[in-house]
């Protein structure tokens, strides 16, 4: 036995293909047929002198010839080399078994990449999206503080001005008042001093409607149905000395009810209509309309189509020109529309319209008397005592449009509990004509008397600042029977000194009612306190204490009030 007949025999090896750059036959016949015409060509060039002397066409027929041999030459290389190929492509390509291959039928033959490949397109889609939708949330809520913290600065502004010039008024006052009472009634110097009492009197109500326009308190609101609001509106319309000739009323049945101050978004509607037709004196020839829906609602359909998205920006791609005085918060709105049809109003009248300070002084321009039941507030000043937004909308053909955003109720916003009555609420505008209490507050720190003031004003006093003691005796001593009450701030109560005012004022006045802050000394039948009060100062109840205390009158001065 051989040793071979004890181990398998060697499978045969596939035989090594020769590379095609030595034995392939091509270029076994192409390398000889190259080099055959090099040397035919060395060979003919001597040859081809004699031919200069030849007919004219030996040359290029022999030039033919050679080219013609040469051609056939390289295209058997090239079929020769072509034919070579391909048993070597089969060799080279991978042996794979039927079971490797994906059937023909499963899902991840040709398309799981694709698949695959556009749910990550998807995902990545979605995310910036996302991205793009956060990004415009911050720049809503940024651009919102930014213009509620520009209101805040004038507001703040108006009033440290007005409290200063109001006390500058009040000296003038007293002293031409002098004046007028020493000087002989027919003298031209007492005319002038009538004079300056009267550009007194005239200019004071209207500082106090500039306290009052500046003021930004959150409003008492409830849900409420838009048509009533806007039912309210036209109601108020039709009591106004300046109504429009023209006025349609519009309520769109998805409208979701608004959390707000019926009385104050009514008021403010009714408002617009009446203040653009003074403004404008074209009552005649507008046309307004009152509309209210949804957030995603625009009346007459031309600047929105209810889709749910923003509708300041379907207008401006709609060729308005949109001025968003403030940013809506983020959340469901309900939308109070007034348009104006007919030549766009101008920019600058608008924005007097609507913004509370400069209207108070348009009408003090205008010579426009306060209203009886307060003046019409301003869209601006509603819409942030809302906590909602205004954009204001001018069109060169469609006319003028005024947006008041008020949230909505809605399942994730429930609507607030109403707010309980105060013990006491403060007087009606309407009753306020009868004799305003006038209160003289002596305090040293400028910015307490500021509070004083602002407090007092908004309860419906006249109110008067002293920050020095010999000031306010002196004021006191000029004219005893002008101020119904005084107010001796923390700064001062807490100090011998300011219970010495309070004595010396009762030595000028004994029926002055006196009010002191911290404390019980002082009060009561034998001290010259008539209330003493628990800092800190609670304005409201300071308020009802000193109406109390002037309500008492002449010998009922010494009422307990409220005692702390």
């Amino acid at each position: 036995m051989s040793s071979s007949d004890h181990f398998p025999p060697r499978p045969a090896a596939p035989p090594v293909p020769a590379p095609a750059g030595r034995d392939a036959p091509g270029n076994a016949v192409a390398a000889p047929s190259l080099a055959a015409l090099a040397g035919a060509a060395v060979l003919l060039l001597p040859v081809l002198d004699p031919l200069g002397g030849a007919p004219p066409w030996v040359l290029p027929l022999v030039a033919a010839g050679t080219g013609a041999a040469a051609g056939l030459a390289l295209f058997r290389s090239w079929a020769a080399h072509r034919g070579h190929a391909a048993p070597e492509l089969q060799n080279q390509a991978p042996a794979t078994s039927p079971a490797d291959s994906p059937p023909a039928d499963s899902p991840s033959a040709g398309h799981g990449g694709g698949e695959a490949g556009s749910a990550a397109d998807t995902a990545r889609i979605a995310a910036l999206e996302e991205a793009l939708r956060e990004s415009q949330r911050r720049m809503s809520v940024r651009l919102r503080a930014q213009q509620m913290a520009a209101m805040d600065a004038r507001a703040e502004l108006v009033r440290s001005i007005v409290h200063d010039f109001n006390n500058a008024l009040g000296t003038v006052a007293g002293y031409a008042d002098f004046l007028a009472a020493d000087l002989p009634a027919d003298s031209p110097q007492a005319d002038y001093a009538e004079r300056i009492l009267i550009a007194v009197r005239r200019a004071r109500p209207d500082f106090h409607r500039l306290v009052m326009a500046a003021r930004m308190d959150p409003a008492a609101v409830v849900q409420e149905q838009a048509a009533g609001v806007l039912d309210q509106a036209a109601a108020l319309l039709c009591t106004a000395s300046a109504t429009a000739a023209s006025l349609a009323v519009r309520h769109d049945p998805a409208t979701p009810d608004p959390l707000c101050d019926a009385g104050l978004l009514a008021r403010t509607l009714a408002g617009l209509v009446a203040e653009i037709v003074l403004a404008t004196g074209r009552g005649s020839e507008l046309r307004f309309c009152l509309c209210a829906g949804p957030s995603g609602f625009a009346c007459g359909g031309a600047t929105g189509e209810g889709g749910g998205g923003d509708p300041d920006e379907d207008a401006a791609g709609a060729g308005w020109h949109v001025h968003r005085l403030l940013q809506p918060r983020e959340g469901p709105h309900t939308l109070f529309e007034l348009r104006v049809n007919g030549a766009p109003l101008a920019d600058d009248l608008l924005f007097t319209l609507v913004d509370p300070l400069l209207s108070v002084r348009t009408r003090y321009r205008r010579g426009q008397p306060a209203r009886e039941d307060a003046d019409w507030p301003t869209a601006l000043s509603t819409a942030r005592r809302h906590d909602g937004g205004l954009s204001l909308l001018t069109h060169p053909v469609d006319g003028t449009a005024v947006r008041l955003y008020i949230p909505a109720a809605s399942a994730s916003r429930p609507a607030p509990a109403p707010a309980p009555a105060p013990a006491e609420p403060s007087l009606p505008p309407q009753q306020r004509k009868v004799p305003v209490l006038q209160v003289l507050v002596v305090e040293a720190d400028q910015a307490s008397g500021d509070r004083f003031q602002a407090g007092l004003e908004q309860q419906g006093f006249e109110v008067s600042v002293c920050d020095d003691l010999r000031d306010a005796l002196d004021v006191v001593a000029e004219e005893p029977g002008f101020f119904n009450a005084v107010v001796i701030g923390p700064g001062l109560s807490a100090l011998p000194a300011g219970m010495a005012l309070a004595a010396r004022l009762k030595e000028l006045r004994g029926d002055l009612p006196c009010v002191l802050y911290g404390g019980e000394a002082g009060r009561g039948p034998d001290g010259a306190a008539d209330l003493v009060l628990p800092t800190p100062v609670d304005l409201p109840r300071l308020a009802r204490g000193v109406a109390a205390l002037a309500a008492g009158g002449p010998g009922g001065g010494r009422s307990d009030g409220e005692r702390g």
